[in-house]
């Protein structure tokens, strides 16, 4: 048996249930924001959050808001680390679609019925959006122009790009990697050898946070120096820190 066809996926009907599935940790600024944005999205949709242990209010901030969502909303927790963490939330998805999205990105309000729609053409098995920064900051516009242009290319999505897929394929081909960083780009990889990722072409814009500390030039040569090692599985544990941070 080839490797595609041990990859064979269940075509999703219309109108199936799609899990979000969020990691979240000490993300108590960004709670409230992307619950009010999560609650005013079209379609049908349930929505896991997995804490790894945070230490602030997020909790708290997450008590408060959650009630408009019953029951469409479930909190799990689970060891520290953002693969495992999502990887953790597929198990307790019930939808034939996974989502993952991280907490400081807001998506287009008909993401759910786009997401549905690419799925139901039965031409890909997953695939991610355009990404934007919230931040109309010139150097990060120029580094959104060439991430969408590398991901348009390589259908290979990073976490904020919103990264979608069937889950039987997903549980097919182990879920995210325990590796140190950019298991989004070695989920990618892994999904390609089962069928077609494809971009939907309208932006989740995303959180500029993780420049403020680092420095933006210092933090793109450090994403740019660790996606080249990546090409050769290579994850270097002085880059861990950075990813951390994320």
């Amino acid at each position: 048996m080839s490797p595609r066809s041990s990859c064979r996926s269940i075509t999703v009907e219309k109108s199936n249930l799609i899990s979000i599935i969020t990691p979240l940790l000490n993300e108590e600024e960004y709670v409230k924001p992307f619950l009010d944005h999560i609650s005013s999205l079209d379609g049908s949709f349930e929505l896991i959050l997995v804490d790894g242990g945070s230490t602030d209010a997020t909790l708290r901030e997450l008590r408060r808001n959650t009630s408009r969502f019953d029951p469409k909303i479930r909190l799990v927790s689970s060891e520290r680390g953002r693969a495992i963490q999502m990887n953790r939330g597929a198990k307790e998805a019930r939808g034939d679609i996974l989502f993952f999205l991280h907490a400081d990105c807001m998506t287009p309000k008909d993401a759910i019925i786009l997401i549905e729609k690419e799925i139901s053409s039965g031409r890909t098995i997953g695939g991610g959006f355009r990404q934007a920064f919230s931040d109309q900051d010139p150097f990060l516009r120029t580094i959104s122009i060439f991430g969408n242009l590398r991901a348009g290319l390589s259908k290979t999505f990073f976490g904020d790009y919103g990264i979608f897929l069937k889950r039987d394929i997903f549980q097919k081909i182990g879920g995210y990697g325990r590796v140190a960083f950019l298991e989004d780009v070695e989920l990618c990889r892994k999904a390609k050898r089962c069928g077609k990722l494809d971009r939907i072409d309208s932006c989740i814009y995303t959180s500029s946070r993780r420049f403020g500390t680092e420095g933006k030039i210092k933090l793109t040569f450090v994403f740019a120096l660790a996606c080249l090692l990546s090409l050769v599985r290579l994850r270097p544990a002085f880059l861990k820190r950075y990813f951390d941070k994320m």
